[in-house]
């Protein structure tokens, strides 16, 4: 920025040890209209005080994002409170929406002109604030509740960030809709924005892609039938469509998003396998990428795609990082089980880093997140051959596939008397509710590592998967005699 902000720098959080306790801690006060205790404590899990000044400002961010979170409604607004940035961040926001510019090449957006861009520069320096440490790079780090404000008034400025409501009313205006379509209309937006929230994409509409959509069509379905949900749909589709008139987005995600009504009568009710069923599975004759692929999911929980995507630099002695999930969830790290050390060891011996764990499974060129995509039609054949279908009269589809394993992990993990929000923590559901959903900052590794180890397999099955070739499973149905 071009002027430098005002006031003292603000140096790193102070650390200090409670009566009895060897690690250091931190401790942010929680402002009004946030809710909850008047102050979050959080060990920084270290006696060396040189390390935990490092952590510290890393651990206070995360405090204030979860902070942040809590103040917001439950659309998706602010709540504001005396002394906040948002009376001054509101109050700029008019000011500059007032006076931009369109911007000369890309519909939509809008830019600030060159005599207005040093007022610019010093209305950000001040909602930034000072900085409240570095990053590992010698970066600045800021407030997050400040650098949320000063993102979210160059987003309504430059037209980068669009709420889904904000054209709402001149829509219905111009539209003419009727009340019970107009009331419909609100009640999908209401719905879409609290999503978007909760979700961390914010309250945007250039955050809705094909894909996001998807995701949000499938969390509204429960509870609501599908002509209801299709008129959600319907709805959201016309709003895109009315903005992309307006150049206010550039397509219309909602195309082909309705759901079809089916006869679930004939569909599978999927199940965890049973512990025969496990125990046939890790013995029988398949080769051992897919025998690897089995272990690792009814060990650790992991997704498919999840264990599909783990580099060798994603493993270390905490555990697997996962990186890449279909919710925010799901990036978390899984303790590895001490019958997949050598599982492990042997996958990431000589390896560079960056190289795959199971380097000889492939994705779509057009989805390269889908790394093993083909490992359920092998597990299908694999299962088939064993005999395993656990097809129900009248059902077209089996009750048990490889995602199965990752139900029968949940399963024992619960049996075992492990607490539901430490198991939805290690396989990467959400936690539901302030106290756990928003303050906490999730279980310790040595909680997640009592979880998966708590996961055993059945007695007799061999924790290493035997020799074997490398890539899809081949069918000995399918050999030539």
């Amino acid at each position: 920025m071009s002027k430098p902000p005002s006031g003292a720098l603000v140096g790193h959080p102070t650390l200090f040890k409670r009566p009895g306790s060897k690690s250091w801690q931190v401790k942010v006060k929680v402002p009004a209209g946030a809710g909850g205790p008047g102050q979050i404590w959080r060990s920084l899990k270290t006696e060396d005080r040189a390390e935990a000044a490092r952590r510290a400002p890393l651990i206070v961010a995360d405090i204030r994002r979860e902070i942040e979170a809590a103040r917001r409604n439950a659309d998706g607004t602010r709540k504001d409170a005396k002394g906040d940035v948002t009376a001054r961040q509101l109050k700029d926001a008019k000011w500059w929406a007032e006076n931009r510019m369109p911007h000369p090449t890309q519909p939509g957006r809008w830019t600030i002109s060159g005599e207005l861009e040093p007022a610019w520069e010093h209305n950000i320096d001040q909602l930034l604030g000072d900085p409240v440490g570095s990053d590992e790079g010698g970066g600045p780090l800021y407030d997050p509740t400040r650098e949320a404000a000063a993102l979210e008034l160059i987003g309504l400025t430059t037209g980068t960030m669009v709420p889904v409501r904000s054209e709402l009313e001149r829509y219905l205006t111009q539209e003419g809709l009727k009340a019970s379509y107009a009331s419909r209309t609100k009640k999908a937006l209401g719905l879409l924005a609290k999503w978007l929230v909760d979700e961390g994409y914010g309250d945007n509409v250039h955050a809705i892609t094909g894909r996001a959509a998807d995701q949000f069509a499938d969390f509204a379905a429960p509870g609501r039938t599908t002509s209801t949900l299709n008129s959600y749909i319907s709805a959201l589709s016309a709003y895109w469509t009315w903005m992309r008139r307006r150049q206010i987005v550039e397509g219309n995600p909602w195309s082909g998003q309705s759901r079809r009504v089916v006869d679930l009568g004939t569909n599978a009710e999927k199940r965890p396998f049973a512990d025969d069923e496990v125990q046939a599975l890790l013995t029988g004759p398949a080769n051992r990428t897919l025998h690897d692929m089995m272990r690792l999911a009814a060990l650790s929980g992991m997704r498919q795609s999840e264990i599909g995507n783990l580099t060798v630099g994603d493993v270390s002695a905490n555990g697997f990082r996962v990186r890449e999930s279909k919710t925010a969830a799901g990036r978390r790290v899984v303790p590895v089980h001490p019958d997949l050390a050598d599982l492990v060891a042997r996958r990431s011996h000589e390896k560079e880093p960056e190289a795959f764990l199971i380097e000889e499974l492939t994705s779509p060129p057009s989805r390269p997140g889908r790394r093993g995509h083909k490992v359920g039609e092998w597990f299908t054949a694999y299962r088939r051959d064993l005999k395993l279908d656990a097809k129900r009269e009248g059902r077209r589809q089996s009750d048990i596939d490889f995602h199965s394993f990752r139900r029968w992990f949940v399963t024992k993990a619960e049996q075992a008397g492990q607490p539901e929000s430490l198991i939805r923590a290690v396989v990467g559901h959400k936690r539901d509710g302030i106290t756990l959903g928003t303050y906490s900052g999730g279980p310790s590794i040595e909680q997640r590592r009592a979880v998966v180890e708590a996961v055993r397999l059945p007695m007799g099955t061999p924790s290493e998967s035997p020799e074997g070739t490398l890539g899809p499973y081949r069918s000995p149905k399918s050999a030539v005699t």
